[in-house]
């Protein structure tokens, strides 16, 4: 009953619609799904005409005392025995290699849309949201594909194959099946409707007691500190009872359904036996065919229960491709216009806001009607309370997002004109975290400048003056860095950001702090290799602290998302008083 987990996992609304887009993502596997099919139909056909060989052998060969006939039915029944053996396997093989190549297919599609779409659609996306897409959604159609395809199409085959072997064997007996099996198909339908409930009662439950248990265990400190250990267990213990309850609830379903098969099998089994039985001893029936009916039962009832199962990993797949094709619907709010132009080259850097005015919703609004002209190679500090815009002003010069009102321009170029290309070679982001992904260090240097060469990476490293670091690392360019760069500390992970940055050779550099995080002496160390790579370059640096200020050419205070001082640090000093102010909190910060 693995599969009943699953159960009332989604409400899928235009379920038809769904899969026929479905169908049409794999339209070009058509061919081998029909491929498979029919070795499924053949090797179910075979199986189906093994209880017919007996027939033969009991009726017309021992009954007749035909030694060869009994050979002959042997024969026959070994070699649709071999028939449904290679059949099977065939469309085994087949169901799974088009169900594999299929999520391979759609898992690439999700990944490039997910990677090529905008900022504001992952500001409103929990991170977690889109990796359950990724892992259980895909998993739960893996599931299906690799397993409950082929139980759905071999069990429907077998079901719909002994009915009609059924009812040409004998029809009375056929109906006096069939009778037992409404009365089962009705008894499934109520399991699968009370089995759901309680299996949505379960999973919602589940999620209660391991929130509770993470909590108990990261405050386990603050527990025993206020010696609450007792009321936290008596906490836990009222979702664990609700847990408990909810589980127990399915298995009431589970309890009484498969007896209930069970008996009503028997039944069918008892009224075939009275009924051909007695055909049997007045004549009107073979003990063959009696024998043969026999074996069909025995192969009716269980498919249906495996159908009833196999019904909820269906569910489960369904819901995880309404999941799925919701993220390929979502269309990115900064996209490529149509005829859209490359920027012009050499790109000089100068960037222009122009009475922009920008929200991350329609309530509020972050920047009202901001107009910035930065020159170019100018190194312009932004800075200001939390929330006054600083971070706004430079999401908007990457393009993360588009304004409400106004313009946003490189060398005099709309932004919303531009190719995605030419922008991005155009303008490089610093976080304040270097981010590096799992590879060497060579593959994180080249990432932004995939066709550089060993020299030209060295040229870079040596102008920053850190190639000797890297000619000690033990192998050189070609060190492992680990996940997120777990290998290196925070300072050289910086560097090694600004390394790539460099050779990726932007016009405009926008920096989210990059030395916020580091220790004096690193500081000291990347503000060396800052100054390189940002010689003869614009650079917009978000400055959430003192120094940063200081070694700008030029400084604006943004304040509720206007720019309300702009000039040298020396300058601001002297004639802006809020700006003074912040000093002198930087300065007692410091201090």
């Amino acid at each position: 009953m693995r599969y009943m987990q699953h159960a009332g996992d989604y409400v899928v609304e235009d379920r038809r619609g769904l899969l026929l887009r479905a169908g049409r993502l794999g339209r070009n596997l058509r061919f081998p799904a029909l491929g498979a099919l029919m070795a499924a139909v053949v090797g179910t056909a075979a199986r189906l005409a093994g209880p017919l060989t007996v027939r033969a052998g009991i009726d017309d060969g021992i009954a007749q005392g035909d030694k060869g006939m009994v050979t002959r039915a042997a024969l026959v029944f070994i070699l649709l025995l071999v028939v449904q053996y290679v059949f099977v396997v065939i469309s085994r093989y087949g169901i799974a290699w088009v169900g594999e190549q299929y999520l391979l297919k759609l898992r690439g599609i999700v990944f490039g849309h997910l990677i090529r779409s905008d900022t504001a659609f992952f500001s409103r996306s929990k991170s977690g949201v889109l990796v359950s897409r990724m892992t259980s959604d895909i998993e739960s159609l893996q599931e299906f594909a690799g397993d409950g395809a082929v139980m759905a199409l071999s069990n429907t085959l077998t079901v719909i194959g002994v009915a009609i072997a059924m009812v040409l064997v004998d029809v009375p007996m056929a109906l006096a099946t069939f009778a037992v099996v409404a009365v089962l198909v009705a008894v499934s339908v109520v399991f699968q409707r009370q089995a759901a409930r309680a299996y949505e009662q379960v999973r919602e439950r589940i999620g209660r007691v391991l929130a509770g248990l993470q909590e108990g265990i990261a405050g386990v400190r603050v527990v025993q500190a206020f010696t609450q250990e007792q009321v936290q267990a008596s906490s836990f213990g009222k979702v664990n009872e609700a847990h408990y309850r909810a589980n127990m609830g399915a298995a009431t379903a589970i309890s009484w359904y498969f007896p209930t098969v069970g008996l009503l099998r028997v039944i069918a089994l008892a009224a075939v036996l009275a009924i051909g039985g007695t055909r049997v001893v007045n004549g009107s029936l073979t003990f063959g065919t009696l024998v043969v009916f026999l074996l069909y039962l025995d192969w009716f009832f269980q498919p249906i229960v495996n159908l009833a199962n196999v019904y909820n990993l269906l569910q489960a797949a369904i819901a995880a491709l309404g999941k799925l094709f919701g993220l390929l619907d979502v269309e990115a709010e900064v996209a490529e216009r149509p005829g859209a132009y490359d920027l012009a080259t050499p790109v000089t850097g100068a960037v222009t806001l122009e009475d922009v005015t920008f929200g991350y919703d329609d309530s509020v609004t972050v920047l009202h009607d901001v107009s910035l002209d930065i020159p170019p190679g100018q190194r312009l500090a932004v800075v200001g309370e939390t929330g006054a815009g600083k971070s706004t002003i430079a999401k908007l010069v990457l393009r993360f997002y588009d304004p409400q009102q106004g313009v946003v321009a490189i060398d005099g170029a709309n932004l919303r004109d531009l190719t995605i290309d030419s922008r991005t070679d155009a303008v490089a982001l610093i976080p304040q975290d270097g981010f590096l992904f799992n590879g060497t260090l060579l593959d994180n240097l080249t990432y932004g400048a995939p066709n550089a060469t060993v020299d030209d990476v060295w040229n870079v490293l040596r102008a920053m003056g850190i190639d000797q670091w890297i000619r000690d690392l033990p192998d050189g360019l070609d060190t492992e860095v680990r996940e997120r760069g777990s290998r290196f500390s925070s300072g050289e992970r910086q560097l090694i950001a600004l390394g790539r940055a460099f050779l990726s050779d932007p016009a405009i550099i926008v920096l989210d702090e990059a030395t916020s995080n580091l220790d004096p002496e690193t500081e000291l160390e990347v503000e060396g290799a800052l100054r390189v790579l940002l010689s003869g370059r614009t650079a917009v640096v978000i400055a959430h602290r003192l120094r940063s200020a200081e070694r700008a050419d030029r400084v604006i205070m943004i304040d509720d998302g206007r720019i309300i001082a702009d000039g040298s640090h020396s300058e601001l000093v002297e004639t802006s008083p809020e700006y003074r102010r912040l000093v002198e909190v930087w300065e007692r910060g410091i201090a």
